[in-house]
């Protein structure tokens, strides 16, 4: 039961924020719109099983020195998935100039299952530091210190970067290595670009680029290129669609208008 929701989890958030990048991409932070909201559904099959949605905040925010946007990202369950219930959401602040993550934090709900985590990322010393809250003494406490790779990107960062990189600069085929850091881990992930593809949609066909992150070998998704992105070839390159093959079924997360 626990790895199912984990697996709803995935679909809902990570999916729709899913990215991370390499320093020597170009990245046009003037393309940021403050105060977007964009919306998702989730779909398993014929049944629609959770919402997601994202949010840049109006205003500017200072970590230390740092100036940077305020993200923030809710997923959760709903129709029949209601039976595996999660209500998870996320906030990372991310520098305005190099798009990397400072701090970010999360709120896990998974049926009985409680987390608080708050991570700090100090990029001169390439550490992740990592604090969850402890219900006894009502406080953040030290789990661990990590190391990391330069530029490091949470996933909500990755988000970012997938919006604000030219994907009209890339040929079909061309492949990219990405770092970032998710649940206390670092990773390397090759991105496939599959170049211009009109998609249909409930709202009509929408020109997109096609992009294959390839996802290590884990319990979740069924192959390293289980997962197909679509952004909007147009200058908001929203992501329109995600296809996940799971090993519980496909899942597709849409953006709703």
């Amino acid at each position: 039961m626990k790895q199912f929701r984990r697996n709803i989890l995935l679909g809902i958030i990570l999916l729709p924020v899913f990215g991370f990048t390499q320093s020597n991409l170009k990245i046009d932070n003037q393309r940021v719109v403050y105060g977007e909201k964009t919306y998702y559904k989730a779909s398993w099959g014929f049944f629609t099983i959770g919402s997601a949605s994202t949010r840049i905040d109006m205003n500017l925010h200072h970590v230390g020195s740092s100036v940077c946007f305020k993200i923030d990202v809710a997923g959760q369950t709903n129709g029949l998935a209601r039976l595996f219930y999660l209500h998870d959401s996320w906030t990372s602040y991310i520098d305005t100039a190099t798009i990397t993550t400072h701090e970010s934090s999360r709120s896990i709900r998974e049926g009985p299952y409680e987390m608080d985590e708050r991570i700090h990322f100090d990029h001169r010393h390439k550490k992740a530091e990592v604090m969850v809250y402890d219900k006894k003494s009502k406080t953040y406490v030290l789990k661990k210190i990590y190391d990391t790779p330069e530029n490091i990107r949470d996933v909500i960062a990755g988000f970012m970067v997938f919006r604000l990189v030219d994907m009209s600069k890339y040929r079909k085929g061309d492949v990219f290595t990405i770092n970032g850091f998710y649940e206390d881990e670092g990773y390397h992930i090759q991105v496939v670009f599959l170049g211009e593809e009109l998609l249909k949609t409930e709202y009509g066909k929408i020109l997109c680029y096609r992009v294959n992150p390839l996802v290590p070998k884990n319990h979740v998704f069924s192959g390293k290129d289980a997962i197909s992105v679509w952004l909007a070839a147009d200058k908001s390159s929203s992501i329109i669609r995600i296809k996940a093959k799971m090993f519980v079924g496909n899942i597709v997360i849409d953006l709703k208008k």
